[in-house]
C-alpha cells in the first residue's frame, strides 16, 4: 500500500522536481558566460542560427500577410540567400520543419538572439521531459527518473552542441518518443504516437531522421524478441514488421511536403563531393580518448561525446552484473552502441555513407541514462560484495587516467578535475556501503549526479579546462552587429535596380539574410553544386563547399554576378582603378570604404556568342574561362537546333603567364611536384618576372593546381601568402585547402587585385609539417584595360522593365538578332522560363547560371519559380493524411467490435 501511495505521489511531482532542478542547473552550468562576458553564440550561431531565425520569422510573417491580402503565395526563392537559393531546402537545417521555431513569427529580428538562447534551453528541457514520459510508461517510478532525465539533458553531447547547434538536440527529444511508440505497437496499443513522432522528426531534419530510423529499427528488433511470447516468432516478426513499416511510411508521407524538396536539395548540394576512405579501425589516439571520456566532457572523434556525470559509469558496470530481462536488453543496446563507436564503417553508415562522424552519439545517451534509472534501486539495496567489482573497475579506470594526468599537462587540463571528482565519489560510496548507510546512499548519489553535471559542464567551458568558452563571441555581438553593418549602408543607397555588393572581411557572412540585401557572402550547410563547380573550375580561393567569402577582387566575377558595389576595410591600401570611391562608414566589424563599379554588368545579359562546353572550353586555364564567360555563353546542355557550332574562343583581356622560380631554405625543400616542410609554419619564396610591357597595373593571380597535404589525408590546411611588389608594396592573403579525401577544393587561385606585375615575390607559409604535393604553381597577370570598351559598348536598352516579385522575374527584350540571355542567378530546375506566355527551354550556362535563347524583336520574358518536388510532396502528404484518417476509422471500428 505504501508503494502504491509513493508511486501516485511521485507521479504528481516528478515533472515539478525535474523542472526545479533543471532551472537550478542551467545557471550553474553556464555562469562562466556571464563571468567572462561571452554571448551564447559560436561562429555558426552568429553566422547561421540567429540570422536564419530572423529570416524565418520575417518569411512566416510575409506568408501570413499574403493570405490576409488574398494572395495564397509562399515565397520559396530568395535572392538574399547567397546568390539566390530555395528557402525550404536551405533552411531545413536550421528552421523550416522544426515546430519550436514557429514562434519566430512573433519575434522581430532584434530579438533573434534571445529567441535562439531561449529555444536552446527549451530543447534541453524537453529532452528530459521526453525521457520522463518514456520512464513513466515503462513503470520506472523511483526518484532516480528525475536524475536520469537530468543526466540525459546535460550529457556531454548535449552540452557540446546545445548552444553550438541547438537543432542537434531535437533528435534527443524524438528518440524516446519513437521508442515508446514502438513499444505501444508491440503491445498492440495505439500506433499514433509513433506515426506523429515519425512525422515531426522527419519534417524537422531528414539528416537526423535517417539516424533515428536506423536506431529505432535496432530498438524494435531487440524489443520484439523479448516481448513476443508466441511459438511462431518468425511469422509474428514478419507481421509486426510490415505493420510497423506501414505506420512508419504514413508518418514519412505526412512529412513529404518538406522531405521531398530537401532530399532533392541534398543530392544537388556541394556537400556530396567528398571521396570516402573507410579504414578498418581508428587510430590509437581515438581509442585512448574514448577510454578517457565516459565521465569527462572532451570529444574523442567528430561529435563523439560521452561526458556523463561521474556516478553513471559505476551504474553501467553494475548493470552488467544483473540478469533480469530489462538489464539484458539494456546490455545489448549498450554493446551495439559501443560497436558503433569502435568500428569506423558503422559511423560511415550512420552518416549516410558519407564522411566518418559520430553525430549519431546522441543516441547512446538514452540507454545509458535508462540503465542508471533501472539499476538504481537494485544498486542501493545490493550487498557490499555485489558492488565491489564495479567500484573496483571504475576506481581503476579513474586512477589510470589520473596517473596519465600527472605525466601529460594537456591531459591533466582536460581530465584531472573530472576523475578526481569521480574518485571521491567512488571512495565515499564504498564507505557508505561498509557502514550500512543505505538510507543516506540514495540522496548522496543524487547529489553527486547533480554536482557531476556541473563539474563536467564547467570543465568544458572553463579557461582552466577545455576552454571551449574561447570559441564563443563577445557578449552583445549579435545586437551590435545588427545596429552597425554594411547592409544598413547598402540599403541607404539611392539605387532601385537589382544589384549585388561584394565585401572583403565581412564580419558575418549572412547579414544579407537579415536585411534583405544581395551580397556575395554566404554561409550555410546546403549550397548549390553548380556554384561549387564554378568555384572549382575558376579556382576561387575565398570559397568552400558551404560558403563564399567575397569574389576575391576578381573583376570578371563581379561582372558575372551583377556586382555594383565593392566594400573594403578602410586600412586596406588597395583601390581599384575601375571603381569610383563613394564613402566611408563604421560597422561593428570595423571601419569600411565603399566603391562603385564604373561599368557594372546588369542582372540579365544578352550574348551573341554561344559555345557548347564539349568544344575546346575544358582546355582553357581558369583565367581564360572566366574571361570567356564575359563575352560568350558556354552552355552545359545537349545540343539543339539553337546550337551555333564553330564559335571562336574570344577573350576580351590578355593573360600573361609569368616566369617563376621557387626558393627554398633550411625549413623547406622543393622538388618536382613536392614541397617538404621540416617544421610548422615554414615559409618558402616564389619569385616572378617577365619581359612584357607592364606600364599599367594588372590583376595578379597565384595558381595552386591539385595542391594536397599528403602527410595526413584528413588534415585541412590554410596557406598564408604575403605578396611584395617590385616597388615594395605588400598584400597579405590566406585561404583554406580541403583534405586529400575531398574530391574538390584542391585548386585555388588567390587574386591580389590590380598590382604592379612586372616582377615581385610571394612568401608562402604552410602551417603543417610534412609533404605537400602539387601539379602546378603558376603566376598570371591579367590585362583588363580592353574590357571597359566591351562594357561601354553594351546596349543597355536591349533589356528593360526588369521586375522581381515573389517567385517571379519579368523583363522585356528588344534584340536586333537572336541571342542567348543569361541571368545572374544559379541554375535550378525550379525555374521555368516563358517567352510571350509560352514555356521555353532553360539552359545551364557558364557552369552555374541559367539562361535561354530569345529571338530578335520585342518580347516579354517571365521566369517563374516552384520548389522542385514540392508539388509531389504535397500530394504525398495529402495521401498520408488520408491514410491516417482511414487508420483512425479502422482502429475505432475494431475497438467497437472487440467491445
Amino acid at each position: 500500500m505504501e508503494n502504491v501511495i509513493e508511486k501516485k505521489s511521485l507521479l504528481k511531482n516528478v515533472y515539478a522536481k525535474y523542472s526545479l532542478l533543471f532551472c537550478l542547473l542551467v545557471p550553474l552550468c553556464f555562469f562562466q558566460f556571464f563571468v567572462y562576458g561571452k554571448s551564447f553564440l559560436v561562429h555558426d550561431g552568429l553566422n547561421e542560427h540567429t540570422a536564419f531565425l530572423a529570416f524565418y520569422g520575417e518569411w512566416l510573417r510575409n506568408i501570413i500577410c499574403n493570405i490576409f491580402h488574398g494572395k495564397f503565395i509562399v515565397p520559396t526563392f530568395s535572392f538574399s540567400l547567397g546568390f539566390g537559393a530555395d528557402v525550404i531546402s536551405t533552411l531545413n537545417w536550421f528552421c523550416v520543419g522544426d515546430p519550436l521555431n514557429l514562434v519566430s513569427v512573433f519575434v522581430p529580428k532584434e530579438g533573434s538572439y534571445v529567441l535562439f538562447v531561449v529555444l536552446a534551453i527549451i530543447r534541453l528541457y524537453l529532452m528530459g521531459i521526453a525521457f520522463i514520459v518514456f520512464c513513466r510508461k515503462k513503470t520506472f517510478f523511483n526518484t532516480s527518473v528525475v536524475f536520469g532525465a537530468l543526466a540525459y539533458s546535460f550529457c556531454g553531447y548535449a552540452i557540446f552542441v546545445g548552444l553550438r547547434h541547438p537543432y542537434f538536440l531535437n533528435p534527443m527529444i524524438y528518440f524516446p518518443m519513437l521508442c515508446l511508440g514502438i513499444d505501444f505497437i508491440l503491445e498492440k496499443k495505439s500506433p499514433f504516437l509513433f506515426i506523429i513522432t515519425v512525422f515531426i522528426s522527419c519534417a524537422c531534419n531528414y539528416y537526423f531522421f535517417y539516424m533515428l530510423s536506423i536506431f529505432v529499427f535496432i530498438y524494435a528488433i531487440v524489443r520484439f524478441f523479448f516481448v513476443d511470447t508466441s511459438d511462431k516468432k518468425i511469422n509474428a516478426f514478419v507481421k509486426v514488421f510490415f505493420k510497423t513499416a506501414g505506420f512508419y511510411f504514413i508518418g514519412v508521407a505526412l512529412a513529404a511536403f518538406i522531405l521531398f524538396p530537401n532530399i532533392y536539395g541534398f543530392f544537388t548540394a556541394s556537400r556530396t563531393t567528398e571521396k570516402i576512405n573507410v579504414s578498418l579501425l581508428y587510430d590509437f589516439n581515438y581509442y585512448a580518448n574514448l577510454f578517457f571520456s565516459p565521465s569527462a566532457p572532451p570529444s574523442f572523434g567528430s561529435y563523439g561525446n560521452l561526458g556523463f556525470a561521474a556516478p553513471v559509469l559505476l551504474f553501467l558496470l553494475f548493470l552488467f552484473t544483473q540478469k533480469d530481462s530489462v538489464s539484458k536488453q539494456l546490455k545489448i543496446y549498450l554493446l551495439i552502441g559501443l560497436a558503433f563507436f569502435v568500428v569506423p564503417f558503422l559511423a560511415h553508415v550512420t552518416n549516410g555513407f558519407n564522411y566518418i562522424t559520430n553525430r549519431w552519439s546522441f543516441i547512446f545517451a538514452f540507454p545509458v541514462c535508462i540503465a542508471f534509472v533501472h539499476v538504481f534501486p537494485k544498486f542501493c539495496s545490493a550487498s557490499k560484495e555485489n558492488i565491489k567489482l564495479p567500484i573496483f573497475l571504475v576506481m581503476a579506470h579513474s586512477l589510470i587516467i589520473l596517473a596519465v594526468c600527472c605525466i601529460d599537462r594537456n591531459v591533466r587540463q582536460q581530465y584531472f578535475v573530472c576523475y578526481a571528482f569521480s574518485l571521491i565519489f567512488l571512495i565515499s560510496t564504498y564507505l557508505l556501503f561498509v557502514k550500512n548507510k543505505n538510507t543516506f546512499l540514495q540522496k548522496f548519489i543524487y547529489f553527486f549526479v547533480f554536482l557531476g553535471i556541473i563539474v563536467n559542464s564547467n570543465v568544458r567551458f572553463s579557461p582552466y579546462g577545455l576552454n571551449y568558452l574561447e570559441k564563443y563571441t563577445n557578449y552583445g555581438s549579435y545586437e551590435k552587429n545588427l545596429k552597425s553593418n554594411t547592409d544598413i549602408e547598402i540599403k541607404k543607397l539611392p539605387d532601385d535596380d537589382f544589384f549585388r555588393y561584394d565585401e572583403e572581411q565581412k564580419f558575418t557572412a549572412n547579414n544579407s539574410v537579415i536585411f534583405g540585401t544581395h551580397g556575395t557572402n554566404y554561409y550555410y550547410s546546403i549550397s548549390d553544386i553548380h556554384l561549387m563547380q564554378l568555384y572549382e573550375e575558376l579556382c576561387l580561393a575565398t570559397t568552400n563547399n558551404m560558403r563564399c567569402s567575397s569574389l576575391n577582387r576578381r573583376s570578371a566575377l563581379q561582372n558575372l554576378f551583377a556586382v555594383k558595389y565593392f566594400v573594403l576595410p578602410t586600412e586596406t591600401e588597395y583601390a581599384p582603378e575601375y571603381m569610383t570611391f563613394v564613402k566611408e562608414f563604421d560597422t561593428y566589424g570595423g571601419r569600411k570604404k565603399l566603391f562603385k563599379l564604373n561599368n557594372p554588368s546588369p542582372f540579365a545579359v544578352p550574348y551573341k556568342n554561344v559555345l557548347y562546353a564539349d568544344n575546346n572550353f575544358e582546355n582553357l586555364n581558369p583565367i581564360e574561362k572566366q574571361e570567356l564567360f564575359l563575352d560568350t555563353a558556354v552552355i552545359y546542355d545537349e545540343k539543339s537546333e539553337d546550337n551555333t557550332d564553330g564559335q571562336e574562343l574570344k577573350l576580351n583581356s590578355k593573360v600573361f603567364c609569368k616566369n617563376v622560380s621557387f626558393i627554398g631554405n633550411d625549413d623547406v625543400k622543393i622538388e618536382e611536384g613536392k614541397i617538404i616542410t621540416r617544421k610548422k609554419n615554414a615559409t618558402f619564396e616564389i619569385d616572378f618576372s617577365g619581359d612584357e610591357d607592364f606600364d599599367s597595373e594588372k590583376e595578379l593571380y597565384l595558381l595552386f593546381k591539385n595542391f594536397y597535404y599528403t602527410t595526413d589525408r584528413y588534415e585541412q590546411f590554410k596557406p598564408q601568402i604575403r605578396f611584395v611588389s617590385s616597388s615594395g608594396k605588400e598584400e597579405k592573403f590566406s585561404f583554406g585547402m580541403t583534405n586529400a579525401n575531398d574530391s574538390m577544393g584542391h585548386n585555388r587561385m588567390p587574386c591580389f587585385g590590380l598590382q604592379e606585375c612586372k616582377s615581385g615575390k610571394f612568401f608562402v607559409t604552410l602551417e603543417n609539417k610534412g609533404v605537400y604535393e602539387f601539379d602546378e604553381i603558376s603566376v598570371f597577370a591579367l590585362d583588363i584595360s580592353d574590357r571597359d570598351e566591351k562594357f561601354n559598348s553594351i546596349d543597355r536598352e536591349e533589356i528593360s522593365n526588369l521586375a522581381f516579385v515573389e517567385n517571379k522575374i519579368s523583363l522585356e527584350t528588344s534584340l536586333n538578332e537572336k541571342q542567348f540571355v543569361r541571368f545572374s542567378m544559379p541554375y535550378s530546375k525550379g525555374w521555368k522560363i516563358f517567352i510571350d506566355g509560352k514555356e521555353t527551354k532553360s539552359y545551364r550556362c557558364d557552369i552555374a547560371f541559367i539562361g535561354t535563347f530569345v529571338d530578335a524583336g520585342n518580347h516579354s520574358v517571365v521566369l517563374k519559380y516552384s520548389t522542385p518536388f514540392l508539388a509531389a510532396g504535397l500530394v504525398t502528404s495529402f495521401i498520408g493524411l488520408i491514410a491516417l484518417v482511414a487508420l483512425c476509422f479502422y482502429l475505432k471500428s475494431r475497438k467497437k467490435e472487440n467491445e
